[in-house]
């Protein structure tokens, strides 16, 4: 450390920082915003701290400079890695503290991964991906309700709703406490709380191409079962 106080290191440090233009190469704030280190991009042994050539070192502010070391976790660098839908709001950022519904998961190569909220995700990665993804997230909600409380779900008799979807008809029966899908007259296997529900539970299956995968399926086997 007494290398650090010596009038060689001061003398070096402060023409590596006139070099860089006086600002932190990371976060580019200034003298009056940050306190400028100079930091060793390696280390080579017994040479000392002014010893190197000033392409090997940079200017570096303090919060910058402890992020490089792993002493706090790193503000920039991070890589977005996928989301978790907690159904409610019963997660916590590990960055802010912020309580969070949907969890981003970020990674960096200096730190271990963190499960972060939306502001978060987007300041770390510097991207939109999360606040996108929310408002995607937004955008579908409105649709699968609107879905659900359309007027084309008709009432054709008592416990039973109908709607078609090109050549898709899907009907809502009431069995009982409970409501079952039919499509194309094939009865699902799934019970649901509400017809609200089961109309949800199509909309997602409509959205996913799952149920038309589904019927192409069906289809191609009933054709092989009748040239048989």
């Amino acid at each position: 450390m007494d290398g650090y106080r010596s009038a060689e290191w001061k003398s070096f440090r402060e023409e590596v920082i006139r070099l860089d233009g006086g600002k932190c190469g990371q976060c580019l704030r200034g003298p009056d915003q940050v306190t400028l280190h100079v930091h060793h991009k390696f280390y080579l042994p017994g040479r000392k701290p002014w010893q190197y050539s000033h392409d090997t070192c940079e200017t570096i502010c303090a919060g910058c400079h402890a992020q490089e070391h792993g002493i706090i976790a790193p503000s920039h660098g991070w890589m977005y890695e996928g989301w978790e839908d907690l159904g409610e709001l019963s997660g916590t950022c590990e960055c802010c503290g912020t309580g969070i519904r949907y969890v981003f998961l970020v990674s960096h190569p200096a730190w271990r991964p963190l499960e972060v909220g939306t502001h978060c995700c987007d300041r770390l990665t510097n991207e939109p991906a999360a606040s996108e993804f929310i408002r995607e997230r937004r955008l579908d909600l409105e649709k699968k309700k609107r879905f659900i409380s359309s007027s084309k779900w008709i009432s054709a008799e008592a416990g039973r709703e109908t709607r078609h979807v090109k050549d898709i008809r899907m009907s809502i029966v009431r069995k009982d406490d409970y409501h079952i899908i039919v499509i194309n007259g094939n009865r699902g296997r799934l019970k649901f709380a509400s017809a609200a529900e089961a109309k949800g539970k199509i909309f997602e299956l409509l959205e996913s191409n799952r149920l038309k995968r589904y019927l192409a399926k069906q289809h191609l086997r009933e054709a092989i079962t009748q040239k048989r």
